[in-house]
């Protein structure tokens, strides 16, 4: 009797755990200033989305108030399914975490590498004033991240294996701030990788160079650049209320209605806004495009249905049709970058029009 109970005595200290570091990681997305959820930023964008509507919208106050909070977004089964996919994602990572490579191994690794070149010694830099080093550092980390994200963005959408496990997040019909975490853990180890590559990079190279006076700028401990991204609105890029800035700021910095566009089920928005903060990327790859007051709907047209029937399908399917995708290309002995197959968005297209004609 003694042996069958204790595996149970070493299992549920173990259970108990992991159930207190899951709830810490869920509680630190909305508590950790680091984090786009944080309540703060939340807040925030609540304010901007309340101003918009009232003084430029003149909505009054309850009107203001229905629109933000509208049962028809928040309590619809899209919504819902992103709370699913938030907590589902926390645990797949929680579990994951030891095994993910870190900045700190990236950067490592790079700097002593960086010491058998001879282009540029060591502390090449280390006499340039503090608040100088600060601000360069700073800068370039924010547009090197912000070129990164653009660019596995970019690769998740022009590459049909990749594309299939990010129509998990384009299944999304109604956006919440919740929906930028509705990932398929694919997309999210990319993105983790991204992310421990860039800040690994920047820490290495900044770091041979400026010597220890390395330092970002901060507010309270957070990068200046994530406090202004997240603090003047970030989550409302996945909202109902469509904000736009000024034609000219748009081609500069990324609106929140830009990147409601790049959700929409509409051809003519398809690959477009690819950006994150900056929307300069896009106008280089000639993905740009301008906000607009038109009324548009999200998702990924005739195959929003397949991809949320259940949450099994939302994390499964993306598997299935992604070997369906390596076995043709063994078939045919060759890759084909250019559509999104195994229903490409050319495909898509044509059923839009049999859709619209019938």
């Amino acid at each position: 009797m003694q042996r069958e109970l204790f595996p149970s005595a070493i299992g549920l200290p173990l259970m108990a755990e992991y159930l207190e570091l899951f709830q810490t990681d869920v509680l630190g997305q909305f508590l950790n200033p680091k984090k786009r959820l944080f309540w703060g930023y939340l807040v925030t964008a609540f304010l901007i989305s309340f101003f918009w509507l009232y003084l430029l919208r003149r909505h009054n106050v309850k009107q203001a108030l229905k629109t933000i909070f509208s049962a028809r977004v928040w309590l619809s089964r899209s919504s819902k399914l992103d709370v699913v996919c938030f907590l589902t994602n926390r645990v797949f990572f929680l579990a994951l975490r030891p095994m993910l490579i870190t900045q700190i191994a990236v950067a490592t690794v790079l700097y002593h590498f960086l010491h058998y070149q001879n282009f540029f010694p060591l502390g090449f830099f280390s006499e340039t004033p503090y608040w100088m080093a600060a601000l360069l550092f700073t800068t370039c980390f924010f547009l090197l991240d912000d070129f990164a994200r653009f660019a596995v963005h970019f690769a998740l959408h022009k590459i049909p294996l990749l594309w299939e496990f990010h129509k998990f997040h384009h299944s999304a019909e109604t956006l919440t701030p919740l929906t930028v975490t509705r990932a398929h853990p694919v997309e999210g180890l990319i993105f983790t990788l991204r992310s421990a590559s860039v800040q690994g990079v920047t820490i290495a190279i900044f770091l041979f160079l400026f010597g220890q006076q390395l330092n970002l700028l901060t507010i309270l401990g957070v990068n200046v650049f994530v406090i202004l991204f997240h603090g003047l609105g970030s989550n409302l890029r996945h909202s109902h209320i469509t904000i736009q800035y000024p034609r000219a700021i748009e081609r500069i910095f990324m609106s929140p209605a830009q990147h409601h566009l790049h959700h929409s089920s509409d051809i003519q928005h398809f690959d477009k806004n690819f950006g994150v903060a900056l929307s300069v990327w896009d106008r280089m790859a000639g993905s740009f495009l301008h906000s607009t007051q038109t009324p548009f709907t999200f998702g990924i047209g005739p195959e929003t249905r397949d991809y949320t029937k259940t949450i099994g399908h939302m994390y499964l399917l993306p598997f299935v049709r992604a070997v369906k995708i390596i076995w043709s290309w063994v078939n045919a002995k060759k890759m084909v970058f250019g559509n999104h197959s195994p229903m490409s968005k050319r495909d898509t297209i044509e059923e839009f029009k049999e859709t619209r004609e019938c």
